[in-house]
């Protein structure tokens, strides 16, 4: 039954997408000339959830900070923020964040990267859940041709381990596929696959499918626009 619960709290944070900050890579703060961009739009879910959203990141001199709000349906309010730091010279990196659920539950992150001699960048650090239960994490980011591959492990309260495996793919300019899927200890998946598409404009579409340890899926499917336009490699 522990195994069960450890799980279910590992697949939470897959489910609510705190998973995809946790294995960032972090040289998304790498020096970088001083800009703001805003993100908003609306969300709708297969299992009749809906809502809007909107964030602002900004990027300075090996820092990216962004502030996130999220409404559903019912009125009811979703927060985070986040703070990156890169320093080049040194190849090292930190990150922490603040998520606020709808519940009001809050999830805070603590962590450092390190860039290797092979060129992978190690990360390490601490998740902290609403019941004030802290667990830790490690992952390895390697570069590949079409984007990256992640693998780590997520450690909670109970020393119970989950795997992680996430592959992050490019097809085009603005076209970027992430796929992970996280096995609990007692050897159970759940899958997120998430394709943004952006397009030149600064529109785009982000479609997110989830697959449970039970077999069951739902899909989100989000619009959104940002300001200014994204210059798409």
């Amino acid at each position: 039954m522990k195994n069960r619960l450890s799980f279910k709290l590992v697949s939470a944070v897959i489910l609510t997408g705190a998973f995809l900050a946790l294995f960032s890579s972090a040289r998304a703060a790498q020096a970088k000339p001083a800009h703001t961009k805003t993100h908003t739009g609306t969300y709708s879910g297969s299992k009749g959830n809906s809502g809007t959203f909107s964030s602002t990141t900004t990027h300075t001199a090996g820092e990216t900070t962004r502030t996130g709000t999220a409404t559903n349906q019912a009125g009811q309010t979703a927060t985070h923020t986040a703070d990156r730091t890169w320093d080049k010279a040194t190849g090292t990196g930190t990150v922490t964040s603040s998520t606020t659920g709808f519940n009001g539950g809050t999830t805070t992150r603590s962590g450092t990267s390190v860039k290797n001699a092979d060129g992978t960048i190690s990360s390490q650090g601490t998740v902290t859940g609403p019941n004030g239960k802290v667990a830790t994490y490690a992952a390895t980011t390697t570069n590949t041709a079409t984007g990256s591959t992640t693998t780590g492990t997520i450690t909670n309260a109970n020393g119970k381990t989950a795997t992680v495996d996430s592959t992050v793919t490019r097809a085009g300019p603005g076209d970027v596929t992430r796929d992970t899927t996280i096995t609990g200890p007692n050897g159970q998946t759940a899958d997120k696959v998430v394709a943004t598409k952006i397009n030149p404009d600064g529109t785009g579409t982000r479609v997110i499918n989830v697959t449970k340890p039970d077999g069951t899926t739902e899909t989100r499917t989000e619009t959104f626009t940002i300001t200014p336009a994204p210059k798409v490699p």
